[in-house]
């Protein structure tokens, strides 16, 4: 299947670009994709799709790791190996393993040595929590080899962020990635985050909240760029992090190290930039009702489409709630979301029935109506 959420509707490509040229040049370089054929959840990832996302966001490298494998993840991890092998230097591996499954730490260190840079835990689709004894063993491993260790932190699972963090107190070496934002915990971790150079969050998460809560509260040098393709689509987790940083006040500097200078350096087994403190939630202005409206239908919108329900009313709503007295502040913010809404809906009613036809213009609308600090969006010449 193609790239989950790909927006069907070209004319919103002038927004993907949004910020690209207060950047600059980037190395970006994705933390966070899959390939499988087998996940219960009926996701399914190539190599080559994972490669065209890439391209259609503009960017070079990614790591790349097994979805759920029902029957053990061997067969699995050497599939992605042989796909980082053959990929010129695109994809870089993580070995992913089952705590609970026998030979854990050995399938691990099978993969390490065959070129992998760290290993991929899943506590929610493989069903452990933490603290973990084989789990323990596994990041001891991977602060020997300087390498990463991903957890899965998003829904669907129980408190984890504090016992990661011990773990990155424990083993110094390894660098301890929590994943999607860190959603499950990133209101607990202030003080880690702060704390533990060797604690990283990645950015594979769609609401723009979360993303502005991950921007404020953690230091810069610990936010790794990530899309979770085929999850999502590269394009747009490339615009939330860039209009989210943006409006946390970030500099560009700082966000090019987000965007793959930092997790270069990690895969390199290098020490991590340090990039300064959190910036705090100073640059962020005053909530605009008008705006937050927009925001909390279209991210409705997008969450009903996400589990394959019926978008369509709440995707109205975000777009009535777009309408607004001319002069009235925010105004041409307002106009671009309508503009995104309204492509979105007569791409939807050409598709009836598919309630991924709205995802694309639901993730715009509400990454740009939750970043007005960004700007709006320059219309095309």
């Amino acid at each position: 299947m193609p790239i989950r959420g790909e927006a069907p509707v070209d004319d919103l490509g002038r927004f993907y670009v949004d910020g690209r040229a207060w950047l600059g040049p980037a190395d970006w370089f994705d933390a966070h994709t899959h390939i499988g054929a087998n996940d219960p959840d009926g996701v399914r990832g190539t190599p080559a799709e994972i490669l065209a996302g890439l391209d259609a966001a503009g960017h070079r490298r990614a790591l790349l790791f097994a979805m759920q494998e029902p029957g053990g993840y061997p067969e699995a991890n050497d599939v992605v190996l042989e796909a980082c092998a053959a990929s010129g230097g695109r994809f870089v591996a993580l070995v992913r393993v089952d705590p609970n499954a026998a030979g854990a730490v050995t399938e691990a260190r099978r993969g390490l040595d065959a070129g992998a840079r760290g290993i991929k835990l899943h506590p929610r689709s493989d069903r452990f929590g933490l603290p973990h004894p084989v789990v323990d063993e596994l990041v001891a491993l991977a602060g020997e080899r300087r390498a990463l260790v991903l957890f899965h932190a998003g829904r669907g699972i129980p408190v984890l962020g504090l016992a990661a963090a011990a773990l990155a107190r424990k083993h110094a070496d390894a660098a301890i990635v929590l994943a999607h934002a860190g959603i499950s915990d990133l209101g607990l971790l202030r003080n880690e985050a702060a704390a533990l150079p060797n604690l990283f969050f990645d950015t594979a998460w769609w609401q723009v909240a979360d993303m502005l809560a991950l921007m404020t509260s953690v230091p810069p040098g610990r936010i790794l760029y990530a899309s979770d393709m085929p999850y999502g689509p590269g394009r747009f987790t490339a615009l939330l992090l860039l209009r989210t940083a943006r409006a946390a006040g970030h500099t560009p500097e700082a966000v090019r190290a987000m965007a793959g200078g930092q997790l270069g350096r990690l895969v390199a087994g290098e020490a991590p930039l340090d990039l300064g403190p959190a910036r705090g939630t100073a640059a962020l202005a005053p909530r605009e009702p008008a705006l937050e409206r927009v925001v909390v239908h279209a991210s409705a919108a997008a969450s009903v489409a996400f589990r394959d329900g019926d978008p369509t009313e709440a995707l109205a709503l975000a777009r009535l709630a777009c309408q607004t007295a001319s002069g009235e502040p925010n105004a041409a913010l307002l106009a671009a979301a309508d503009d995104v809404l309204g492509r979105t809906q007569a791409h939807a009613a050409r598709v009836p029935g598919d309630p991924l036809a709205v995802l694309a213009g639901a993730l715009v609308a509400q990454a740009l109506c939750g970043t007005p600090e960004a700007g709006v969006p320059a219309r095309p010449v």
